[in-house]
C-alpha cells in the first residue's frame, strides 16, 4: 500500500482524471439502481404494506389479479380470519371539480379490513358510501383533505377525507374505497365480485382452495406476475451489471497502460530485492483505492440528486444495493487490475533499466 499511496501522490493529475472517470461511470450506475429501485417500489409499496404471507387468485386468471374474479362459492373455500380480507381492484380515472382527470388504481375493501393502511393527514371516512383514503401522492397534484370527485363513467361523487404515504400499484396511487360502495356508485367497468383474498396466513398445500379452482401466491410471486415488473427489473440489473463490468475492464486497462509507462521503474525495485509478489499486490491495492474513491464519489452525487429531483421522478436510493454495487465495483475492478499482472511478473530488471 505504501507503494501505491507514494505513486499516486507523486503523479495526482494522472489518478485524479482515472477516478473522475470511475466517479461519472459509478454515478451512473448508481443513478439507474435508484431509478430501477424507485420504479420498482412504485409498482409494489401497497403490495408491501399488507405484509401479507398468501394471495389468493382464481387458476383461470393465469397469476392476473385483473383477470381473477372470485365467486361465492370461492370465497367460501378461503378459512376466513380478522387476518383475512377479500380485495376488489380495478383502474380507475379522478376528475376533480375543473374537470382534471388523473389515472390511479382502485382498491375496493371490506369496512375494518387489515388492508386499510395507516393515515399520515386527515381522518378515517365515517360515510363509507361516498368518502375515501387516498395516497400521498396526489398532493403533489394540488389535492386536500375534502377534495372532491368523480370516477369517469360515473357521477357519483367522493370525498377525500385522509391520506396514506407510499401507497402505489402498478406505479399508480392507490385510492381505498369500501368495496360494496365502489360496486354500487363506481363505472360498470368495476366487477361485482373481488379480485383476490389477501391473507397473513399460510394458505398454501390449503386441500379446499385448490378443489375450488384457486390457487395461491406469496407476496414476491405475485408482484412478479404484475405486467411489465419482472421484465424492467431483468432490463435494469442487465444494465447495471454491464456498466459495473465495463467499468472494471477501463480500469484495468488504464493500469495496464500505466503498468508498461513504469517499467522502469518496476525494474529497478526488482533489481533491489522487492519482490514480485509486492509489486502485484500493490498494484492491487492500487487499483481498489482508485475504484473505492470514485464508486464514494459517484455515490455522493448520487444522493445529491436524490434531493434535487422533483417528487414525479421514481427514484429510489436502496442502502443494501448500492453497497452491493459498491463491493461489486471494487471486487471485478480489482480482476480487471490483474490484467497487468503478467506485465510485471516478466519485467526482466537489465532490460527494463537499459
Amino acid at each position: 500500500m505504501f507503494l501505491a499511496l507514494r505513486e499516486i501522490r507523486h503523479q495526482p493529475t494522472k489518478f485524479a482524471l482515472i477516478i473522475a472517470v470511475i466517479a461519472l461511470v459509478g454515478y451512473l450506475t448508481f443513478f439507474l439502481a435508484a431509478l430501477a429501485g424507485g420504479l420498482a417500489h412504485s409498482y409494489r409499496s401497497a403490495v408491501d404494506d399488507w405484509r401479507a404471507t398468501s394471495i389468493v387468485l382464481t387458476e383461470a386468471s393465469n397469476d392476473n389479479i385483473s383477470a381473477s374474479r372470485l365467486s361465492e362459492g370461492q370465497l367460501a373455500a378461503v378459512p376466513a380470519s380478522p387476518d383475512t380480507s377479500t380485495l376488489l381492484t380495478t383502474p380507475v380515472v379522478l376528475e376533480d371539480a375543473a374537470g382534471t382527470k388523473l389515472d390511479a388504481s382502485g382498491f375496493g375493501i371490506p369496512d375494518g379490513s387489515f388492508l386499510a393502511p395507516a393515515l399520515v393527514e386527515g381522518e378515517a371516512p365515517t360515510d363509507l358510501s361516498r368518502q375515501v383514503i387516498a395516497d400521498d401522492s396526489l398532493r403533489d397534484e394540488g389535492w386536500e383533505v375534502g377534495q372532491t370527485f368523480i370516477l369517469t363513467g360515473s357521477d357519483h361523487e367522493w370525498e377525500v377525507t385522509g391520506f396514506a404515504h407510499d401507497q402505489s400499484f402498478q406505479a399508480l396511487p392507490v385510492v381505498f374505497f369500501q368495496d360494496q360502495a365502489l360496486i354500487d356508485n363506481g363505472p360498470s367497468s368495476v366487477s361485482s365480485t373481488p379480485n383476490a383474498v389477501v391473507s397473513r396466513a399460510d394458505l398454501v398445500g390449503d386441500a379446499g382452495i385448490a378443489d375450488a379452482g384457486l390457487e395461491v401466491l406469496d407476496s414476491s410471486a405475485f408482484v412478479n406476475t404484475l405486467p411489465g415488473y419482472s421484465a424492467q427489473v431483468l432490463t435494469f440489473s442487465l444494465m447495471i451489471g454491464s456498466l459495473i463490468v465495463i467499468a472494471s475492464f477501463v480500469l484495468g486497462i488504464f493500469i495496464y497502460v500505466l503498468t508498461l509507462q513504469k517499467r522502469p521503474v518496476l525494474g529497478i525495485l526488482k533489481a533491489r530485492g522487492v519482490p514480485t509478489g509486492y509489486l502485484i499486490v500493490s498494484g492491487a491495492a492500487q487499483t481498489a483505492l482508485l475504484s473505492a474513491v470514485g464508486v464514494a464519489i459517484g455515490l455522493v452525487l448520487t444522493s445529491i440528486s436524490a434531493l434535487v429531483l422533483p417528487p414525479a421522478v421514481p427514484f429510489r436510493v436502496d442502502a443494501p444495493m448500492d453497497a452491493a454495487i459498491t463491493a461489486a465495483f471494487v471486487l471485478f475492478a480489482v480482476v480487471g487490475g490483474l490484467i497487468s499482472v503478467r506485465v510485471v511478473s516478466r519485467i526482466d530488471p537489465v532490460e527494463a533499466i537499459s
